[in-house]
């Protein structure tokens, strides 16, 4: 529903999600159904009940020991941030998704982490070190396959 931009349908049928996952005790699934309600209020411009959910989520991460989720919780709360302009508030978060990802071995998300980093330091007047970072994360998309994110990438090297 939510692909189909169905976004009020959608949040309906996760709260049904969410009410069975609490009911059952499901705390994998309520993770990504939390997730994804967070989602659609971020994309109906409600940062501050999507932040509300998605520190939910971060708490109920790191209760399971779920690094994969926690970093992508990290990351869509450093965009809200960043969307507010506490770009070192945002600069904090990216950093921890970096942490995470290096040590998941998640290059996709590590390459996002750092191409978000370069655009903060850029803005900070730190040009040098975010010409580093952007090709670093450059270069991590192209060796891996990620040839969609590096021409992202590319695009912001311009």
């Amino acid at each position: 529903m939510k692909a189909r931009g169905d976004l009020d349908g959608a949040m309906k049928l996760f709260k049904e999600v969410e009410r069975l996952c609490r009911e059952l005790g499901n705390a994998d699934d309520l993770v990504s159904t939390l997730g994804n309600q967070a989602n659609i209020l971020y994309d109906r411009g409600d940062l501050d009940g999507a932040m509300q959910l998605y520190r939910e989520v971060e708490r109920n991460c790191l209760g399971l020991g779920n690094d994969d989720s926690l970093q992508i919780l990290l990351g869509n709360q450093a965009n809200i941030l960043y969307d507010r302009g506490d770009l070192d508030g945002a600069m904090q978060l990216y950093r921890e998704v970096e942490r995470i990802c290096r040590e998941l071995g998640n290059v996709e998300s590590l390459a996002r982490s750092l191409a978000n980093q370069s655009l903060i330091l850029n803005q900070q007047g730190k040009t040098h070190e975010a010409y580093d970072m952007l090709h670093e994360a450059y270069d991590l998309a192209i060796r891996h396959g990620y040839d969609a994110l590096a021409q992202q990438i590319k695009g912001l090297m311009n």
